[in-house]
């Protein structure tokens, strides 16, 4: 009896405990969903000198409408940091070395990076060398995100639970999310330090063959009819003949209009980075009586990235383009605060800061300075030996920094003169810009500094002790890529190499694989009266002239059994489309994988998890040689390591019949997971937030779709283009998006991936002002007083 009273009592208290809980549970979601912004209504702000309307359609996708620029741009700072606003902190956050007083002492390292780098000083720096139209936008963008601050009443996104009230918006905050990105887009010196690491296990000739050089033939976006066509021949005459974390990429290009349908331009462009949650793009068009600005803008940005102005249209690919060097310098033994010049001993210069530590005490770290740049060796240094300290040269760690001039007058720019002007004013990273305007003319500039190398090429770290100088230089500007009205009337770039063999200066080493621009070639000159729906397919074209090039050598030998050989016969009698309903993109990608490690991981040994991509041309180049160097330390020979590696990534696919080979599916492993970049780390909850899709292409497909080769997440989906974008030159009104995986970064928001799917299937919006039907209407009115003190 006692025993079921008991049982009853606890029985009453656990439910009696779960209604408690489910009401917190109820509750906490109520109040976060409170964290949604406000879409309708009125509120009042302090500074814009009218009324400012921020309208947003059923995808969310926004309008504003405001009677000036400035108080556009201020509209847009409001809309940004009413949907990515916690996407802003950690930006922000991440950049001055803030990260640890949120999370503890795992964000240290990067904490200790960035300021090293000194990205919050450099920022605030570069904002004395911007020109006043600059630092208006700048501010105005400023005012918009503190007047959401100042007039929001209800609670924060969830992040802020960890990171606290934030501090109001500054000019140079969005300076920093440049420096950022610069860094991103410039990873040459983890390049150099990989380098240097493998070239600890291979000979000169087996770094060559690991990494071999372009064609002469791969495509160049600045080709010598080029030149020919914009440089005067007395230059030409003058000038000699003669890239770890993933790094950004993107595909690009432009076509005349005697190329297109309408007989206006036509222009594409769909940047590459990794695939998040927030993404890092947020659509807005911009409406005043100056004009109509649309397209992708970033959070914490001003101004419209990858879009148009009504008379004009821009887009970026990475360059990647060397621009960064590692120096090693020689400490004085037994001294790290001295290093050896050729004019003697030289005292680092030397600063200290105090980083707060969530759960912790506070660390004061040690930070120096030499005279090539910033000491960031934390343990790499180890590779090269000790008493040694590696300083980074990049021209982006300079105080006279005028990118951010190079947006807001891109922006303005209608005119290929405009194109140039705003161009000179960018200084890192290194981007292709690619220009298309309503009066027919294309255009395509590489503007940079660009370092010339005193006797080295960039891709090893240099020695320091002995030299005066790394750098001659810069390249000029006006000998930088850049064209108008290109011979052909095309414009292409996927991050191959944006230069013939013969240009005149050093951009850099080693380029992705040329596949993406070939096969945008191959369909341009095929596209004749193109259209902005075949401009929008080719962006979603999954042939990967990868596969194309390495099947018939990889088909070569025979099989060893009957699965084997008919894995053989459908690998064959495939097209190389890396479809995600296919078997065929499945079992290429573990074969490869296999024979990969098989090629390089007996010589490379634990070096071998440096190559995290795979590297297609290196095994052609073996397989075609019949290379016994490499192929022997696991076979007989490449014919019989063909054999061996198919069989076993057969076996890694649990597959033992033909039935149970075609029913595999590249998709089922090869998925985008869209998960929020906080929450989305928290057991259960992170899952019950995710989205997951099957995609299909390859990281050599136009629809970039990079496979993860590690383990744990093996072929998911890692990086591609989180926003595609067409202009049609003929009706900018018509130009088409793509967006991944929604306009909200707040987790609770029906915006948060409601894009995804359309992202995934090729479909795309337009960014016009929404009909009064269909529209939700938000006015932001200037407080009674803020009039008269403009």
């Amino acid at each position: 009896m006692i025993f079921l009273r008991l049982l009853k009592w606890s029985a009453l208290g656990l439910g009696g405990l779960l209604v408690i809980c489910l009401l917190v549970l109820a509750g906490t979601l109520f109040w976060l969903r409170g964290s949604l912004p406000q879409t309708e209504g009125e509120v009042q702000v302090a500074s814009p000198v009218g009324d400012v309307e921020i309208l947003r359609d059923a995808q969310g996708l926004v309008t504003i409408r405001a009677e000036s620029h400035a108080d556009a741009i201020y509209g847009l700072g409001y809309a940004h940091a009413q949907d990515r606003l916690a996407q802003m902190e950690l930006m922000r956050r991440l950049g001055t070395g803030r990260i640890a007083e949120v999370v503890g002492r795992m964000g240290m390292r990067g904490d200790r990076l960035f300021r090293q780098l000194e990205f919050a000083r450099l920022s605030q720096a570069a904002i004395e060398h911007l020109e006043p139209e600059t630092l208006a936008v700048l501010e105005s963008y400023a005012a918009g995100v503190n007047g959401f601050l100042d007039s929001h009443s209800g609670p924060l996104p969830p992040e802020f639970l960890l990171a606290g009230k934030p501090e109001p918006w500054e000019p140079w905050h969005s300076v920093l999310w440049g420096k950022l990105m610069a860094l991103q887009l410039s990873g040459n010196w983890r390049e150099e330090l990989q380098n240097a690491r493998l070239a600890t296990r291979l000979s000169a000739q087996e770094m060559t063959e690991l990494f071999p050089e372009q064609p002469a033939d791969a495509p160049a976006t600045f080709t010598e009819a080029m030149r020919l066509a914009a440089a005067p021949p007395s230059l030409l005459e003058a000038l000699p003949q003669a890239w770890q974390a993933r790094r950004g990429a993107s595909n690009a290009w432009a076509l005349s209009g005697e190329h297109t349908q309408s007989g206006a331009p036509l222009l594409a462009n769909d940047p590459h980075l990794g695939l998040s949650a927030p993404g890092t793009w947020y659509l807005a068009r911009l409406e005043t009586p100056e004009g109509v600005w649309a397209g992708a803008t970033a959070p914490g940005v001003p101004g419209v990235v990858i879009g148009h102005n009504g008379h004009a249209a821009w887009g970026f690919t990475t360059t990647h383009s060397d621009t960064q060097d590692l120096v090693i310098e020689r400490l004085v033994e037994g001294d790290p605060n001295h290093y050896q010049t050729p004019d003697g001993p030289r005292t680092f210069d030397t600063w200290e800061e105090e980083i707060a530590v969530r759960g912790s005490d506070t660390e004061v770290v040690t930070f120096r300075k030499g005279r090539f740049g910033p000491v960031v060796s934390q343990g790499e240094a180890d590779v090269l030996g000790r008493d040694v300290a590696l300083t980074l040269a990049w021209p982006a760690l300079q105080e006279e920094d005028t990118s951010a001039d190079g947006l807001v007058r891109l922006n303005q720019a209608r005119t290929p003169a405009d194109f140039e002007a705003a161009s000179a004013r960018f200084v890192a990273p290194q981007q292709n810009i690619f220009f298309a305007t309503t009066e027919g003319q294309i255009a395509f500039s590489a503007p940079a500094l660009v370092p010339i190398r005193d006797g080295y090429d960039g891709s090893l770290p240099v020695e320091g002790s002995e030299r005066e100088a790394i750098w001659t230089g810069f390249i000029p500007r006006a000998d930088l890529p850049q064209t108008v009205d290109p011979p052909g009337g095309r414009l292409v770039n996927a991050n191959n190499r944006p230069v013939e063999p013969d240009y005149p200066y050093l951009l850099g080493t080693r380029w992705p694989e040329p596949y993406r621009a070939q096969r945008i070639e191959s369909v341009l000159e095929e596209a004749e009266n193109a259209d902005a729906e075949a401009m929008a397919a080719l962006q979603m074209d999954e042939v990967s002239l990868m596969a194309r090039d390495l099947l018939p050598i990889l088909l070569a030998g025979e099989a060893d059994d009957t699965l084997s050989a008919e894995a053989r016969a459908m690998l064959g009698a495939w097209d190389g489309t890396m479809n995600w309903s296919r078997p065929e993109p499945l079992i290429l990608w573990a074969w490869l994988d296999v024979l990969h490690e098989a090629l390089f991981a007996p010589k490379l040994g634990p070096l071998y998890g440096e190559l995290r991509r795979l590297e297609p041309r290196a095994v052609k180049g073996i397989l075609e040689r019949d290379d016994g160097s490499w192929c022997q330390a696991r076979a007989t020979d490449c014919s019989a390591l063909l054999e061996q590696t198919l069989q076993q990534a057969l076996d890694g696919l649990e597959v033992t019949n033909g039935e149970e080979l075609r029913a595999l599916r590249w998709g089922d492993p090869h998925q985008v997971r869209i998960a929020h970049f906080l929450l989305g780390r928290i057991p259960l909850l992170g899952d019950l937030l995710a989205l997951e899709l099957a995609t299909g292409g390859d990281d050599y497909t136009v629809n970039r779709a990079s496979p993860s080769r590690d383990p744990a997440s093996r072929f998911r989906q890692v990086h591609g283009p989180g926003l595609r974008a067409v202009f049609d030159l003929a009706d900018l009104e018509a130009s088409r998006f793509s967006l991944l995986p929604g306009q909200s970064g707040n987790p609770f928001s029906r915006h948060f991936d409601d894009l995804a799917a359309a992202w995934r299937d090729g479909e795309t919006v337009q960014l016009v002002a929404p009909a009064q039907a269909e529209r939700r209407r938000l006015v932001l009115t200037p407080a009674a007083d803020s009039s008269s003190e403009e």
